[in-house]
């Protein structure tokens, strides 16, 4: 395979710095390696102590074409004024053609594709016959496209970029644009023949082309086999560090092929070890000594991402994740008084269980001024927003909508009183150049509405990759293309197994693939990576003094190989690696480890006796006394859970609702069984319809139509089969529901509220309380009970009291759990002599008084601050506790301090 290639000639840095010095335009092959050379004739200048000196002319090829388009335009030399589209304008006119053929389809990467076949078929000057692109459904899909676009280029009087160099040949052919004088390459691994047909009429014009490549240095190369990416890179960092104090000078460079998916290894490993102050607690942020070349989506940083969600609030709804992020924004007007209550809103938002929120529920939670959540600066900004909302336009150009979200962001108080740094200042003005180039599809889009235009935006800022500057670093780290024609002193090459060393190919899916791999298009065949990754490899091991070739073994669990470009320079193990020996932070502290004994310490004694928390302080205490001191008095509590409909307990709570409003209109059995089938299906119906219809504006998100619609039938069902069983009960009438009670247990004064309380014949009451989940009665028995709610309820009416009872209202399971004073009282219930774990207690009163004493204790132990963390029964009690990583039971557990029990087997 030839790659296309003209003569090249060899030079140093110094020739290239001369020629600048001269004039003479230099065309680098990236934007890197312009700076690079920008950077080096600064440097040079200031070292011979010039005051002043000229800006060097250096371009990459893409931004010197441009230039020269843009001036000769100026000069009024071309005698039509084609307009020429900027990346982001030919991105979305490719995203209006596919649109017709393509509706339901995300755009964006699928235009790229299409993009970038449109930029190959003029580059490598691709044969342009229809018949050719019959190769598959894609590329006939593409030649209609590209025709559509050529056309409607014509009709507008556009240019595409692509199409730039072409047409800039034909002025230079007829005369009526003059190339320079004299033009130098560098950084070029081969050019496309779109590139060596203008240099031709350059050359055939008079005009000095030189191909540049810097001399080969004669390098010590060896291979480094690592254990896995991870130490790969701590070994790099340490090997760093020592170059650097050995010789602070030293210029050094660490190239990775995967650099997108090592990046975020690779800076913690040079934090760790070149600025390890960066990990101790309050450490001012400091400048790093590296330099990393590949940036990260504008839309990635903090300050951009806040700016993308905010205006997100224009949507019917947004993520409760990122209303969570905007909650905690320092970004947002206000932050700074209302940092506690915005992070007690987030907390409240998450009880609600909705995946979504839309920006009135958020103003309306954020506007409760009685509550700690209120949080009136934001609530007055989100006002306005939504005041806005109600007027805009349905439709805008891109311009307009620019200048809408530059005032909302204002309004709402995007960066208002905070201080940028450097890089968010950088940030910032990368945000702003975004913006404006939405602007500049005003003529290519027309009108457009406020989703599609947030779409476009965001479309954008993660398409933008931005890298803020900084100043000169002795390390940089690059990926193999940015390395080109750079030099160091000292070079690692990371990450070169046989997985990713030489590549796969990738070719273009919208080309017909032996048309590319007859013209040798990048990236369309195996012999074509790995020709040229040998180029690459013979090109960057000659470009420093000392070279390091590494490769993981393994990755998780799959085990790697060396590249075979690596294994014929000689290995050598990592502990003959000249590298630092210093103690990182880490190391530090483990090394530090001291080990404490934990002494028993109560909580402070209750003070305040009369309490919040119900019949929830006994089942926690009775579970793990350190559960229920770290929730119900430090409030350590999780927070809610986002999760697919209405959560469990909101479920309950409608349930209870129904439940009460029924029997507000039954009242008892006897009006029960003696309403007509028809007429208890219209009663039940219209308090389901009742209960949903004020349930719903809590949680708007949810209750869509279509949901509305099944949760009126799921509790319809459950319910009419419910009072099925209620009707082979034994006569009763509903004396209480919902109703509300003080009780004193021990030392604390708590209040309960019971769900029901029935009067039977005899005229003692049966205590129920509604469960949606499994209940069992077995559970209120044993020193403490497990589940103590109901025993706790038993102690209202000691004297009148005939049983207690969970009313099970499942789907597949529709029974009552319970015991009573005797049998038949409820069905399928068990009366208190029949119970196993009753044999000692010979009579109800003495059951009610066992529960009495057992409550008490927890009361007294809770009261006088009991909290060890004593799991009843581990790891069962622990299984959904959130509480773990703040009692250490795990380490209490490996130090045999906690009793492991085994599931008792129920059968």
């Amino acid at each position: 395979m030839k790659l296309y290639q003209p003569n090249l000639q060899l030079a140093d840095s110094e020739d290239i710095l001369v020629k600048l010095s001269q004039g003479i335009t230099v065309i680098t092959g990236n934007q890197r390696l312009a700076h690079v050379f920008r950077q080096q004739f600064d440097q040079a200048a200031i070292l011979k102590d010039a005051k002043v000196w000229p800006t060097p002319d250096i371009l990459p090829w893409h931004g010197w074409l441009q230039r020269f388009w843009e001036e000769s335009l100026i000069s009024g030399e071309v005698p039509e004024a084609g307009q020429l589209l900027a990346p982001q304008q030919e991105r979305a006119l490719w995203q209006e053609l596919l649109s017709s053929d393509l509706p339901f389809q995300p755009m964006g990467k699928t235009a790229v594709q299409v993009q970038k076949a449109w930029q190959l078929l003029w580059e490598w000057h691709l044969p342009q016959n229809e018949s050719i692109f019959q190769y598959n459904e894609d590329s006939r899909l593409f030649w209609k496209w590209q025709l559509l676009f050529q056309r409607t280029c014509q009709q507008k009087g556009w240019l595409s970029a692509s199409c730039l160099p072409d047409k800039l040949q034909q002025y230079f052919e007829q005369g009526i644009l003059l190339p320079p004088a004299e033009l130098v390459l560098i950084g070029f691994d081969e050019l496309n023949p779109q590139q060596l047909a203008l240099l031709e009429i350059f050359n055939r014009s008079g005009c000095h082309v030189q191909w540049l490549q810097l001399n080969p240095r004669i390098s010590e190369i060896a291979q480094l086999a690592c254990t896995d990416r991870r130490q790969e890179a701590k070994l790099m960092a340490r090997w760093v560090r020592q170059r650097l104090e050995d010789n602070p000078a030293a210029q050094i460079g660490i190239v990775a092929p995967d650099l997108s998916d090592m990046r975020e290894i690779i800076v913690h490993a040079l934090d760790e070890i070149l600025i390890p102050s960066t990990f101790h607690p309050g450490y001012p942020q400091q400048e790093r000594p590296y330099n990393i070349s590949l940036g990260k989506p504008l839309a990635t940083f903090p300050l951009v991402t806040t700016a993308l969600k905010l205006l997100d609030l224009l949507k019917p709804a947004i993520s409760l994740s990122d209303i969570s992020q905007l909650l905690h924004s320092p970004f947002i007007g206000g932050w700074a008084q209302e940092s506690s209550a915005r992070a007690l809103l987030d907390v409240q938002l998450r009880e609600t269980g909705e995946s979504s929120i839309s920006i009135g529920t958020l103003a309306y939670y954020a506007s409760h001024t009685s509550h700690s959540y209120a949080c009136p600066m934001l609530a007055k900004k989100l006002e306005m927003l939504k005041g806005w909302l109600s007027t805009c336009s349905r439709r805008e150009h891109p311009e307009q909508w620019v200048r809408h979200f530059d005032h909302l962001l204002r309004t709402i108080g995007w960066l208002e009183d905070y201080s940028l740094s450097s890089e968010e200042y950088q940030t910032l003005e990368a945000w702003r150049t975004l913006l404006a180039e939405l602007a500049t599809l005003d003529w290519v889009r027309g009108e457009i509405s406020l989703p599609d235009a947030l779409s476009q935006l965001w479309q954008m800022a993660r398409e933008r990759i931005f890298q803020p500057q900084t100043g000169v670093a002795p390390v940089q780290v690059l990926g193999p293309l940015e390395a080109h024609s750079l030099q160091f002193d000292y070079l690692w090459m990371m990450g070169l197994h046989d997985g990713i060393w030489p590549a796969s190919p990738q070719p273009n899916p919208f080309i017909p693939l032996l048309l590319q791999r007859n013209h040798a298009l990048p990236h369309s065949s195996e012999q074509r990576e790995l020709l040229m990754t040998r180029l690459f490899m013979q090109r960057i091991v000659t470009s420093a003094d000392q070279v390091v070739l590494s490769y993981p073994q393994r990755n998780g669990d799959e085990e790697l190989r060396a590249s075979p470009l690596i294994k014929g320079y000689p290995a050598f193990a990592a502990s003959a690696l000249a590298a630092s020996k210093m103690t990182s932070w880490r190391e530090m502290i483990h090394n530090h480890l001291q080990l404490s004994e934990l002494l028993h310490d109560p909580a402070p004694v209750l003070e305040q006796t009369a309490t919040k928390g119900g019949s929830y302080i006994f089942k926690l205490q009775a579970a793990c006394p350190f559960r229920a001191f770290a929730e119900l008095r430090l409030g350590a509590r999780p927070l809610g859970q986002i999760q697919f409909g209405l959560s469990a307990m909101t479920r309950g709570n409608v349930l209870h609702r129904i439940m009460e409003k029924v029997w507000e209109k039954l009242d008892s059995h006897e009006q029960l069984i003696t309403l007509a089938d028809t007429a208890l299906n219209e009663l039940v119906l219209d308090q389901v319809h009742e209960v949903i219809h004020m349930t719903a504006p809590h949680y708007p998100q949810t209750f869509s139509q279509r949901f509305r619609e099944m949760e009126i039938k799921r509790l319809h069902r459950q319910i009419m089969a419910w009072l099925a069983l209620e009707k082979e009960r034994l006569p009763f009438r509903v004396i209480a529901r919902e109703r509300k009670y003080e009780l004193t247990v021990g030392a604390l004064s708590i209040q309960l509220k019971i769900d029901r309380i029935d009067e039977i014949e005899s005229g003692h009451q049966l205590i129920i309380d509604y469960k949606t989940g499994r209940a069992k009665a077995s559970q209120w028995f044993g020193d403490p009970p497990d589940e103590p709610q109901l025993p706790l309820y038993s102690l209202v009416f000691p004297n009148d009291l005939a049983g207690i009872a969970f009313a099970q209202i499942r789907a597949g399971r529709m029974a009552f759990s319970g015991i009573t004073i005797e049998e038949g009282l409820l069905p399928e219930v068990k009366s208190y002599e029949k119970f196993s774990q009753n044999r000692e207690i010979s009579d109800w009163s003495q059951l009610l008084n066992y529960w009495r004493e057992a409550l008490e204790r927890l009361s007294d132990s809770f009261c006088r601050g009991e909290a060890a963390v004593n799991p009843k029964r581990y790891p069962a009690t622990c299984t959904y506790c959130a509480l773990q990583p703040l009692c250490r039971i795990t380490e209490l557990a490996q130090s045999g301090e906690v009793n492991i029990e085994e599931e008792e087997n129920e059968g």
